[in-house]
């Protein structure tokens, strides 16, 4: 019988994986009717995580060594949503924990305003350790988690002079997997979709763009690092109102991630531009979401699994050990070539 995860309960009631969480952690923001259906669709699954005040799922646990805290940290919540990307990304790091018997205890925070409360909360909910989903995380709130008495583990961004073990995406490699095909097809005009809104895997990426250039011997061109706002309606927009001020785009384009691509993609299908016989695209992430829309986008795949297998071991590697220097973990990626990219 296949494992049933909070994503897989979240789907079901057609709610969001936060307020799933929330429900059967019997935390506030959840009104009663919902909480009551969340834990009654969870035991009528056999979910084995954590249920607030529900004796018998915990008498039927073989063994739990404790909460490991899993913090989804929303500095702004332009990036971080609820997308298949971090949907499958919360689903692993809730599964590698139960593989080692351990429960996730979910937390959102929304905002810098709100996380002195949650640390606090975090704090008294006798934690073994705690992982951070730090994609919108900026340097300065490092600081507010240092000095904590379990471990802590950064998910999903290298911050800069951080001492805290990270375990992130290799962004330069994915890129440069992305330009080299586009190279090898026979591209020498690539273009960069980057996000207006800066976050560190972004600018990683498109740092990325820029080295491949210089690699690649093409020429580096402001004008072709296209902003748009990180969503697909957002990156739409953006892209129409381009085509209206007559920007012409090169044969091809690279992507801060797929909903920026495949927002791209919606434009120019407004805009008369065909992809790929006009502008072909390569996007970042792999979401489910690019294998079957038409044309089917070639993309820069990260392994969700892996992410949340490391994150894990590395968070109960450091509850054993306590090493004097922190841990930059990353992982590789690799290309999922489709239907978006034409050979010229």
């Amino acid at each position: 019988m296949a494992t049933v995860t909070i994503k897989d309960l979240a789907q079901k009631l057609n709610l969001s994986p936060a307020t799933v969480s929330l429900a059967l952690n019997g935390r506030p923001g959840v009104n009663e009717q919902t909480r009551k259906s969340v834990v009654s669709l969870a035991q009528e699954l056999n979910y084995s995580g954590n249920i607030g005040e529900n004796k018998t799922s915990k008498r039927k646990a073989k063994k739990n060594f404790g909460n490991i805290g899993f913090l989804v940290y929303k500095r702004y919540g332009r990036v971080i949503t609820d997308s298949e990307f971090f949907a499958a990304l919360i689903s692993s790091v809730e599964l590698a924990a139960r593989t080692q018997n351990y429960t996730i205890l979910l937390t959102y925070c929304i905002g810098d305003k709100e996380i002195a409360n949650t640390i606090k909360f975090l704090k008294n909910s006798n934690l073994v350790g705690l992982l951070i989903l730090g994609t919108e995380l900026a340097e300065e709130d490092v600081n507010l988690f240092y000095n904590m008495d379990f471990p802590i583990v950064i998910l999903d961004c290298d911050i800069l002079g951080c001492e805290l073990d990270t375990v992130t995406i290799h962004n330069e490699d994915g890129i440069w997997r992305g330009m080299k095909y586009l190279y090898e097809q026979g591209h020498r005009e690539i273009g960069y979709l980057h996000s207006s809104f800066s976050i560190r895997n972004f600018e990683q990426r498109r740092l990325g763009y820029e080295n491949c250039l210089e690699k690649f011997c093409l020429e580096r061109d402001k004008q072709k690092i296209f902003m748009v706002e990180p969503t697909i309606e957002g990156t739409c927009a953006d892209i129409c109102e381009l085509v209206k001020q007559g920007i012409k785009f090169p044969s091809a384009i690279i992507a801060d991630n797929d909903l920026i691509a495949l927002g791209a993609m919606k434009a120019f299908a407004q805009c008369g531009i065909k992809v790929p016989d006009d502008v072909s695209i390569v996007g970042f992430d792999d979401i489910p979401m690019t294998a079957i829309i038409e044309p089917q986008l070639t993309s820069v795949h990260v392994s969700c699994e892996a992410l949340g297998d490391l994150a894990i071991k590395q968070l109960l590697r450091r509850k054993k050990i306590s090493e004097a220097v922190p841990k930059r973990i990353s992982i590789n990626t690799n290309l999922n070539i489709r239907s978006s990219v034409k050979k010229v």
